[in-house]
């Protein structure tokens, strides 16, 4: 029986591999493929910037394979504060409105730049925005946006918006001296909550 073409294109772009109990997984060179496990269902993501391993979902039965584990590690070492500091200041001139922006990666540098979006429509509890126009080498890594004098949440809204591969960072309360922020990161429509950005290492960086 001839696969259908659209099966094999899926399969190419998100295989399925069975962990190996005895030798070692193949490297994953990148995108998106799943990983089945003795302990669970896992999902490995990498691209210039990610390479995370998650687990998915539990089996509930005994299976022949090897153990995969999890593990998240961004390219760009640690989330600095300092840029942080910086959306934070631009978010509170635009307050009691909603603020957005972006840490874009430069994959030639290593590194992360802050970029604030454009408003198109903003107001105290929305924001819509226009993304200015990337490098080649540049992809945006961590989206952020403010909630202005209300608290750090995901709204249902972030949750239609929240798609595609990143980190995702909200920040409330920027009234207070010290607002409050969430953090998480964002894998196709599974979401994995990350560290606090006031949880800080003495060098002043968020772990990653």
């Amino acid at each position: 029986m001839t696969a259908d073409p659209r099966d094999v294109a899926i399969r190419v772009s998100c295989p399925v591999v069975a962990v190996p109990r005895f030798g070692a997984l193949e490297p994953h060179a990148s995108g998106q493929r799943m990983l089945l496990a003795r302990n669970g269902l896992f999902v490995q993501m990498k691209t210039p910037w990610l390479d995370c391993t998650t687990r998915v979902a539990e089996v509930g039965m005994h299976l022949p394979y090897g153990s995969a584990a999890e593990a998240i590690t961004f390219a760009f070492g640690v989330i600095s504060l300092g840029l942080l500091e910086r959306f934070i200041a631009a978010a509170r001139r635009t307050m009691p409105n909603e603020a957005a922006g972006a840490l874009v990666y430069d994959a030639r540098s290593g590194a992360l730049r802050l970029a604030m979006h454009e408003a198109i429509e903003v107001g105290p509890g929305h924001v819509r925005y226009r993304i200015e126009e990337l490098a080649a080498d540049e992809l945006v890594a961590i989206d952020l946006h403010s909630h202005g004098r209300l608290g750090a949440f995901w709204s249902d809204e972030d949750d239609r918006d929240d798609q595609g591969v990143r980190v995702c960072g909200v920040f409330g309360n920027l009234d207070r001296e010290r607002p409050t922020a969430r953090f998480r990161l964002a894998l196709n429509g599974l979401f994995r909550e990350l560290p606090h950005p006031w949880a800080v290492e003495p060098d002043g960086a968020l772990p990653a």
